[in-house]
């Protein structure tokens, strides 16, 4: 448990010191703005294309893992919109639901955690498993995404097709697959650059989170309940059901142990930087990023005796 708050202890530090910072000094509400659009138009991009171009995503040697990472996160996507048609939850928060279930913290959190765990031998492994979310997000994620928010659903394939081509993320998904599974070399000062920049991200996007919070009231404790049980849901019961499925399928779970773990980690922070774009409830994410990391600490090292 130790190891775990020393992993997610920098990510309180930069949320709570930004929240802060807003309450004194009153921030303007533009530093939020170009904040989140360099992180949504950059920053992101350069770390989907640095993660899946430094990946290769080989079937043949990754079967497995590619298969039960694609089946957790398409399972995810439908387990979200039949959670948002039984609630009968709003458009926005539906949004929401759909784009943060399943989409745990693996980068900034799993491979750590996996690193203290198995050692270095996991980052191949590790980069794979993030490559997969990501690939899955920022294709049938934001898909979806740019569908539900479109007033006429006439000619809809084409007008998603049309936004989605110009998405800055979505071309570092295609650019990064091409440059991973073929193997293309990227010359070091380019490499060192993007790399920079990706460095950037999560701090970026955590600054933002710390800012919303700073802005906004703590609310009433009953609007915290559905953030708890979201929290709850993320962090205990996908993990279980996915146990459930690998077992059922007639696998051995400790196999996948790695996807497993990764599976369990907390709210990810990506969701915050899409929420102007795509509409997404900010309050909810920002809730659940830190409530869910909270709980985190007690979550993962349960389910890290159990795998």
């Amino acid at each position: 448990m130790l190891k775990i708050l020393t992993v997610i202890s920098p990510l309180f530090i930069i949320i709570f010191a930004s929240a802060i910072l807003q309450r004194v000094k009153n921030i303007n509400k533009n530093w939020m703005v170009v904040l989140n659009e360099y992180a949504l138009n950059i920053g992101l991009p350069a770390l989907v294309f640095a993660s899946l171009s430094k990946t290769s995503l080989s079937l043949s040697e990754n079967t497995g893992v590619i298969l039960a990472n694609s089946a957790f996160l398409l399972g995810s996507f439908a387990l979200a919109l039949l959670v948002g048609k039984l609630f009968n939850l709003s458009a926005q928060l539906k949004r929401t639901v759909f784009m943060c279930l399943g989409f745990g913290s693996v980068a900034y959190l799993g491979i750590p955690i996996l690193e203290e765990i198995y050692g270095k031998d996991v980052l191949p492994v590790a980069s794979i498993i993030v490559a997969i979310y990501l690939f899955w997000k920022f294709t049938i994620g934001l898909g979806y995404l740019e569908y539900d928010q479109m007033a006429s659903k006439k000619g809809v394939i084409t007008k998603v097709a049309k936004h989605l081509i110009s998405n800055p993320i979505l071309i570092a998904v295609v650019a990064g697959i091409l440059f991973g599974s073929f193997q293309i070399p990227i010359p070091s000062v380019i490499g060192r650059a993007i790399d920079m920049v990706v460095a950037s991200v999560t701090p970026t996007v955590l600054v933002v989170v710390g800012l919303f919070i700073g802005r906004s009231d703590f609310g009433k404790l009953s609007e915290w309940i559905p953030v708890f049980i979201f929290s709850l849901f993320i962090l205990f019961a996908m993990p279980g059901l996915f146990y459930l499925g690998i077992k059922l399928a007639g696998f051995n779970p400790q196999s996948f142990s790695t996807t497993l773990i990764e599976s369990a980690m907390p709210a990810a922070i990506t969701p915050f930087a899409l929420a102007d774009e795509y509409s997404l409830n900010k309050t909810f994410i920002a809730r659940t990023i830190v409530l869910s990391t909270i709980l985190s600490v007690i979550s993962i090292p349960f389910w890290i005796s159990v795998f």
